[in-house]
């Protein structure tokens, strides 16, 4: 199983309306809850580890679990409310984010709060705010500490600007996460916020030096780059109508995941063990995957079958 822990929240998209009032189209989200929602369309096994609410928003956060199969198993029902995060995007369709989530059920998790495994999960993923934002940060890094040896770790950074202002506190939160995972996929634009001026290349190797297994780059349209040690493949991007880019690096997320399983990584020996072809199969797939979200409004990842083709040949 992959466990998937951090936030569930729901977006809110600004719509054109007369006179003083605005409308807002309401949208299940969260970084995490989308990895865990594509890992289910990709036919995975994923679980969710998170606080979500009692409230009417957080009824129907559970509820999408339970239509597209993600256990409920270990979600943390709390009386604290939903998060709420206002989207605006730009022209290119790329989304700026309004969080309203102080004290929400999805940041007030505790260590006391942490599942107990009787198998541990294939992959334990973190990411986004919830990584950063105490009482649950501390709580995700216990969870890393005490499952790391007998599990795979993820780590998105995620960069929200709007939920802490200050870059140094996310680079040096990213950078003390780094040497206790395995596999971090991070964006350009992140690696911007955090690190202006730096080449993605030398932030990647520097994080490999200092002991993840796998750093992949994202670069929107420009695909992305894949760094092990001795190893460096880029991906070309894929040419889609944009109808947004919400969800599309969450899409990347599940479908890199689900990819690295289907390659035969079921350690750290295998992970190492990836060669430049593999890597590169591994790249189309999840740029491919990526790519239709794209195409679609909001965070409606693409399904198994709609990726059927390039998920046969990453074997």
């Amino acid at each position: 199983m992959f466990l998937i822990c951090g936030e569930a929240l729901f977006d809110l998209f600004g719509e054109a309306s007369k006179g003083d009032s605005l409308s807002f189209d309401a949208r299940i989200g969260g970084s995490p809850f989308n990895v865990a929602m594509g890992l289910a369309r990709l036919g995975e096994e994923a679980g969710f580890f998170g606080g979500i609410s009692k409230d009417m928003l957080g009824e129907k956060l559970v509820q999408k679990f339970r239509k597209e199969g993600v256990s409920e198993h270990f979600i943390l029902r709390t009386d604290y409310l939903t998060t709420l995060s206002l989207v605006q995007k730009n022209d290119h369709g790329h989304p700026a984010y309004t969080f309203y989530g102080t004290e929400a059920a999805d940041r007030m998790v505790t260590v006391e709060d942490l599942p107990e495994f009787a198998e541990p999960p294939f992959f334990i993923h973190v990411g986004s705010y919830t990584a950063l934002v105490d009482p649950i940060a501390t709580a995700l890094k216990a969870l890393i500490e005490r499952e790391k040896k007998r599990t795979l770790i993820s780590f998105d950074p995620n960069i929200r600007p709007t939920v802490v202002a200050d870059m140094s506190l996310w680079r040096t939160n990213t950078e003390a996460l780094v040497p206790h995972t395995d596999v971090i996929k991070v964006s350009d634009e992140d690696l911007a916020l955090i690190a202006p001026g730096e080449a993605c290349r030398d932030i990647a190797r520097s994080w490999l030096k200092l002991g993840t297994g796998l750093v992949i780059v994202t670069k929107g349209a420009d695909g992305a780059s894949a760094y092990a040690p001795e190893i460096e493949v880029h991906g070309a991007g894929v040419k889609v109508n944009v109808e947004d880019t919400v969800g599309a690096g969450d899409t990347f997320q599940a479908a890199l995941l689900a990819g690295l399983r289907q390659l035969g990584v079921t350690g750290r020996k295998e992970l190492d063990t990836l060669d430049e072809k593999r890597m590169g199969r591994l790249l189309e797939f999840a740029i491919g995957a990526a790519a239709i979200t794209c195409s679609r409004r909001g965070a409606d990842l693409p399904f198994r079958q709609e990726l059927e083709k390039e998920w046969s040949a990453l074997k």
